[in-house]
């Protein structure tokens, strides 16, 4: 199977090739498969919203609850974003964001992002990109099933990642670990090229071009540990029903 990657090149470059021959009226639908909120509350998991400082000279990240004013940076006084400068600069201006902080009894923390294409719908890309331009560099990837009750277990891509920090002025690893689905109109998957052929696929089919997002949790981990896997199933497990649009909910193009 060393020709399967090849393979699938060559099948997404003729789906494009049609689409760009005989597909004229594209109806673009503008309501995603999710719901842009992240609830304040999943099970034992208290959410925060967060905030980010553009400023080059800051960058500092808050909650929302350590923010006095609506929108402005408590360290240097400009205007906070719903992401970061490194994921302003690398994605469409019109891509939207919300993220959360969710945090439990114990002190461990989780953090959540929805990111949602703009206009043009092949403007999310793999993740693995920004996490990179931002310095982790990533020690492995596989796809965990979670459970979610109603559907098939989920597949989600799992990368475990390591960053290196300054702190006080001296260099340290940290290791972590960073998964996430693809989510358009009722359909989900943990590769990117699956989106891609869906993108096509709806576009020479169906003559409409969906919204799609990305869903992301990330965290700290031990290198080669795996319990931070059953804390993604079950954080997953919870977020999956709130954010997730059902099919009876979806606008029909």
């Amino acid at each position: 199977m060393k020709y399967k990657p090849f393979i699938t090149v060559i099948v997404l470059l003729a789906l494009t090739a049609l689409a760009l021959m005989f597909t004229v009226d594209v109806s673009l639908v503008d309501q995603p498969g999710v719901r842009l909120v992240l609830p304040a509350h999943l099970g034992p998991w208290r959410g925060r919203e967060l905030r980010f400082c553009h400023n080059p000279d800051c960058t500092k990240d808050f909650t929302i609850d350590q923010v006095k004013k609506p929108d402005i940076c408590p360290a240097c006084g400009k205007t906070l974003h719903t992401m970061s400068l490194a994921e302003y600069t690398q994605l469409d201006k019109d891509t939207r964001f919300i993220k959360s902080l969710y945090t439990n009894a114990a002190g461990d923390s989780i953090a959540v992002s929805v990111v949602l294409s703009g206009r043009e719908r092949e403007s999310i890309h793999r993740p693995e990109r920004c996490l990179e331009g931002q310095g982790h560099r990533i020690n492995s990837s596989h796809v965990l099933a979670v459970p979610v009750a109603g559907r098939k277990p989920l597949g989600v891509m799992v990368l475990e990642t390591t960053r290196a920090l300054d702190l006080q002025g001296q260099q340290r690893e940290t290791d972590g670990y960073f998964a996430y689905w693809f989510v358009g109109q009722g359909r989900d998957t943990p590769y990117h090229l699956e989106r891609m052929f869906w993108l096509g696929w709806d576009r020479i089919v169906h003559s409409v071009a969906h919204k799609w997002a990305y869903i992301a949790v990330a965290g700290r981990c031990q290198k080669n540990s795996t319990p931070y896997q059953d804390q993604i199933k079950s954080l997953v497990g919870l977020l999956y029903p709130e954010i997730i649009l059902a099919r009876k909910d979806l606008a029909q193009p």
